[in-house]
């Protein structure tokens, strides 16, 4: 690459990082969507699930929505676990607060009630959990009046009842971490069958300070997201994405979720027999809050019957183990789909190691360093053979300057002749491309697992990083890495192009630095030790081909 070209590289960069920095982009303010008429909601073919309408709506037949009624006060029960505390309210029979009590996820250390909140949506409206009707041959309003009854420890009730049928919400702690069983039952009190379609709805909204929206906050963001998995792919949007479309999806779905990236609630219906289509739609309320909902297919209720809707709820930190136990009716609801990491066949091998780490070390950082080193060693001959690869450019890089010399104002000559001392010196200019295109998966996929981690959340390294998941507060992991790293380059073979060797040595560090300042902190441990194990494997292959013990490059006749 020609030099100015490389500089006018980096000074853009500065440039744009700099206008970035100095003007930061303006978030447009979007106004609410416009509710769609019930009328309106498209149909769908017989037995699948009615798309679930806007929020507040209920698309009713034969009959008008029953009127607005005058509710009682708000009555809230909590229900305790060693984990967490779920508090529940009878507007809306809805889940309001998650407050998490494990010490990671204390606000306030020395205070054992200070644990964090993780239901972003304050309105009642929006509370995770609210049940609705899509479809349903009775008159039916969210506002309905609930009443509570505690029918065991750990567990409560809401009943809700019109002239034509009978609703309970039943809640009830499960002994596995974050997880509560919940059913609805609808009964037909009437003297005709009525037909029915449920929904259930979760929420979240877009803290505006974690929104990220530039490249260099892009890895610290932490964005609000609407999860619908269908057959084996988790769909997901963020609030942003739904502002400008919803999406809607009929078929298996296994779940629906909404969260962020390290905690979720996610609703898991049980296995129907014989199985029906579910749907899942996606949709923004306002510019800073969207719902996912999961509808069931219309069932049709005799006088007198009843049917109910089984599920497991996941409602906390999303660690792998405890998302990979939920298993309605046995059936693996593949709820960890729900952390969204890149290669998760690499992933989450990888995630697993780290904790073995941990529990060795008894510090999350110290595991990054391990997990660094085993990835390096597990990756050392691949990388030893581009370092050898580049030190054999090295010993050919005189009679390469010789050719260019020679053949100056023919360039398909150079080439040929090129090639063919490679050949005769048997030494492949590829030879160290396929190396590094092995190993990228492997370095993307730990990448992926340390930025998606909940265990780093909050998690400290020593006195000096109070939160692993956060950038460096003293920048000093990035500082260290650029150096680190121009020091590596500086010791890598010069190639064909001493100039523009040094030329990139110097910008190559700069850039990675300044990435680097803005990634989470555990990312950094790990790019500052991997590039120090480079320095190591670079002084070997040094050490190795240094003038004396060289391995000649034996010309092939």
């Amino acid at each position: 690459m020609d030099k100015r070209l490389l500089l006018a590289v980096v000074v853009s960069m500065a440039i744009l990082f700099l206008w970035w920095k100095i003007f930061p982009p303006t978030p447009q303010s979007l106004p609410a969507p416009t509710p769609v008429p019930s009328s309106t909601a498209p149909a769908l073919d017989s037995g699948a699930p009615a798309l679930a309408p806007a929020l507040g709506q209920t698309e009713s037949p034969t009959k008008a929505p029953a009127p607005p009624v005058q509710r009682p006060a708000e009555t809230q029960i909590v229900l305790e676990s060693p984990e967490a505390s779920y508090v529940f309210s009878s507007w809306g029979a809805s889940l309001r607060q998650i407050k998490l009590k494990d010490r990671q996820f204390l606000l306030n250390k020395t205070q054992p009630d200070s644990g964090m909140q993780i239901v972003s949506t304050s309105k009642e409206e929006a509370a995770p959990l609210r049940t609705t009707f899509t479809k349903a041959d009775f008159p039916w309003n969210d506002s309905i009046a609930w009443s509570v009854t505690r029918s065991a420890a750990g567990s409560v009730v809401f009943h809700a009842e019109t002239d034509d049928v009978v609703v309970e919400k039943r809640f009830t702690l499960e002994a596995q971490r974050y997880r509560l069983q919940f059913s609805v039952t609808v009964e037909n009190k009437g003297s005709k069958a009525l037909d029915h379609g449920l929904a259930v709805r979760m929420f979240a909204a877009q803290d505006p300070e974690k929104k990220g929206g530039g490249f260099f906050s892009y890895a610290t963001a932490n964005l609000a997201e609407m999860v619908c998995h269908v057959g084996d792919k988790a769909h997901r949007s963020t609030v942003e994405a739904l502002v400008k479309e919803p999406q809607n999806f009929v078929g298996g779905v296994r779940w629906a979720a909404a969260g962020d990236k390290y905690f979720t609630v996610a609703a898991v219906p049980f296995p129907e027999t014989p199985p029906h289509d579910r749907g899942c739609k996606q949709q923004a309320i306002d510019a800073t809050t969207a719902e996912v909902a999961l509808s069931f297919a219309t069932r049709t209720l005799a006088p007198g019957e009843k049917t109910e809707y089984p599920f497991i709820v996941f409602a906390g930190p999303k660690y792998a183990h405890d998302l990979e136990a939920v298993r309605p009716g046995g059936e693996d609801a593949k709820l960890a789909d729900a952390v969204d990491v890149t290669f998760a066949v690499l992933s989450r091998p990888m995630l697993a190691l780290l904790k073995q780490f941990y529990r060795l070390s008894g510090n999350w950082g110290i595991a990054i360093i391990l997990l660094t080193i085993f990835i390096r060693l597990v990756t050392f001959y691949p990388t030893y053979r581009t370092l050898v690869s580049a030190k054999k450019m090295q010993g050919l890089s005189g009679k390469i300057a010789e050719l260019r010399k020679k053949h100056e104002n023919d360039k398909q000559k150079l080439g040929v002749e090129t090639m063919n001392m490679y050949k005769a010196h048997g030494v492949s200019p590829f030879g160290g491309c396929l190396p590094s295109l092995i190993q990228m998966p492997i370095w993307i996929a730990l990448f992926s697992t340390l930025n998606y981690a909940v265990e780093l959340y909050h998690s400290s390294f020593f006195w000096y990083i109070t939160d692993l998941s956060a950038k460096d507060p003293y920048y000093l992991a990035p500082l260290l890495m650029g150096s680190v790293m121009f020091l590596q380059m500086r010791m890598s073979p010069a190639g064909t192009d001493p100039q523009q060797q040094k030329m990139m040595s110097v910008m190559m560090p700069v850039m990675f630095t300044g990435f680097s300042l803005f990634l989470p902190a555990g990312l950094s441990i790990y790019t500052l030790t991997s590039y120090f194990i480079g320095i190591l494997q670079q002084l070997y292959v040094n050490r190795k081909f240094r003038p004396g013990r060289a391995p000649a490059l034996a010309v092939k006749t």
